[in-house]
């Protein structure tokens, strides 16, 4: 099996998963393409080939070795390549680290429509719909797909760089470059300056709304204390027909007013 599986590792144009490889070598299990692929690995390194096995985009593909990149540049030069615009590779940032996300999360974040450059993300199949979203309406969710791994060069999510401070990515600009170049998107000085400035007003609102918090919740902590107020107390009306003393007054006062009459 060992040949005919670096056959199809050479001639495929993209990772092949293990899923896939069962369906071509059905009496294989998933362990013993992995075993097969190894051997491969390990006969190019020893014999000490132009090209070896990599993984990346949750399958393996048979690619020449990194230290060979210039001279393979040479032969493409002539290449044209299609770059990603500034707003497709920020919507393809966001999607990548936020996923899965909603067109209208993104366009939270960037302040601005994103619709174009999903559009274009889509149709060069680095990004894809994964579901709906619970909230009202029920909208897309994106995500990223196979082939976003495999310009990366990446086995899969985990292997994202974490997500940089705006410090971090000053003091990297060389780094970032190399990441955005990836994409055919080059980086100015002038590009990261606006960045910093633009963070440095979103953390300047968010401090503020932290402020106005803290002033409401201790607003919420104080309690005045205030006298208890009785309600005045109210006679009830007497029903003089009902008191037995008030009835034996009235009598005597009746009695009264016959003596002096006799």
């Amino acid at each position: 099996m060992k040949r005919e599986l670096e056959a199809l590792l050479f001639a495929t144009d993209s990772p092949l998963t293990a899923a896939r490889l069962k369906k071509i070598f059905p009496e294989a299990s998933t362990a013993d393409i992995k075993a097969t692929v190894a051997e491969l690995d390990k006969e190019y390194n020893d014999a000490g080939q132009a090209f070896t096995v990599v993984e990346f985009g949750g399958g393996w593909q048979i690619a020449t070795r990194p230290e060979y990149s210039p001279l393979i540049e040479k032969l493409l030069k002539t290449r044209k390549y299609s770059r990603l615009s500034r707003a497709g590779l920020e919507v393809l940032a966001i999607v990548a680290y936020r996923q899965p996300i909603t067109r209208l999360e993104i366009d939270d974040i960037r302040g601005v429509q994103s619709s174009g450059a999903l559009a274009t993300l889509q149709e060069r199949n680095l990004i894809t719909v994964v579901g709906r979203s619970e909230a009202v309406g029920h909208p897309l969710l994106y995500g990223t797909t196979r082939d976003f791994l495999g310009h990366l060069g990446l086995k899969g999510l985990s292997q994202l760089p974490d997500l940089p401070t705006i410090e971090e990515v000053v003091e990297n600009r060389d780094d970032l470059r190399t990441f955005a170049s990836q994409f055919g998107e080059e980086l100015t000085d002038e590009d990261l300056e606006r960045l910093k400035a633009a963070q440095a007003e979103v953390s300047d609102d968010v401090a503020a709304e932290e402020e106005v918090v803290e002033v409401e919740e201790a607003a919420d902590e104080v309690v005045v204390d205030q006298p208890e107020i009785s309600e005045p107390e109210v006679d009830a009306p007497v029903d003089e027909s009902q008191d037995p003393q008030i009835e034996e007054e009235a009598t005597d006062s009746e009695d009264h007013e016959t003596d002096k009459q006799a």
